[in-house]
């Protein structure tokens, strides 16, 4: 009888915690649904109609999409309306469940209205990077590396045939927490692109020695998308590369 009544117990104590076990798993997946619910409705959000008259144009990920604040900044700061394509989650290459292919980076300028667009300004190959499975191993990368800089040349090349007389391309700073294990794969690439975009006629804004000793005010807890004060930095730089 004591023996039955054990059993009943653990019985009992396991589909307890058997439904707690699956209550958080629950709320976890929820959570994930109602991040990525949020990234897409900030993405979608935050691109206007674009004004005729604009000048300016912005495509690229998160880091401008997640808040919109370097676009108002940007506006604010040059009194002009800039067009805004960007959407958060989205790669150069490819697509994922945030952001399909159909918005991807290059398809954001292909879609984009191009007329009397004179600057765009852009990123591109954060999410490329962090969702392959290659990652953090830099030398697992190399491969990635440089499709994403072939994509980013064919896209420039259109945009000079298009008439584009001044691409900005904004770099990424290194993350933290999680993120920080991709430091070595973005010091090579933004290596690179400082060597390189130059040749180009690209303007690289390196936002890295900006952003470095600062993150705990210039990024979020995700250690990956900036805050308030970091996007004003983030602004301010593109401005001055203008």
């Amino acid at each position: 009888m004591q023996a039955h009544k054990r059993d009943l117990a653990n019985n009992n104590v396991n589909r307890t915690y058997s439904m707690k076990s699956i209550l958080r798993f629950t709320r976890l997946s929820l959570t994930a649904l109602v991040l990525s619910v949020f990234a897409i409705g900030s993405a979608q959000a935050i691109n206007p109609t674009p004004s005729p008259t604009t000048d300016t144009m912005i495509i690229g990920d998160s880091v401008f999409a997640l808040s919109g604040d370097i676009h108002r900044y940007l506006e604010q700061d040059l009194n002009k309306t800039i067009a805004t394509y960007a959407r958060s989650g989205c790669q150069m290459i490819g697509g994922n469940f945030i952001c399909s292919r159909r918005n991807a980076i290059p398809q954001q300028y292909a879609n984009a209205s191009k007329r009397g667009i004179k600057t765009v300004i852009f990123n591109g190959g954060g999410n490329d990077i962090q969702l392959n499975s290659c990652a953090p191993s830099l030398s697992r990368c190399m491969t990635l590396l440089n499709d994403l800089e072939t994509e980013i040349g064919r896209l420039v090349a259109q945009m000079r045939a298009d008439g584009i007389q001044n691409i900005i391309f904004l770099g990424y700073y290194n993350g933290t927490g999680d993120a920080a294990a991709l430091r070595e794969i973005n010091e090579f690439s933004m290596n690179r692109k400082a060597m390189t975009y130059p040749g180009m006629n690209i303007r690289f804004v390196d936002v890295r020695s900006a952003f470095n000793g600062n993150e705990s005010r210039y990024l979020l807890s995700d250690g990956i998308h900036p805050t308030a004060a970091g996007s004003r930095v983030l602004a301010t730089l593109i401005r001055q590369a203008l």
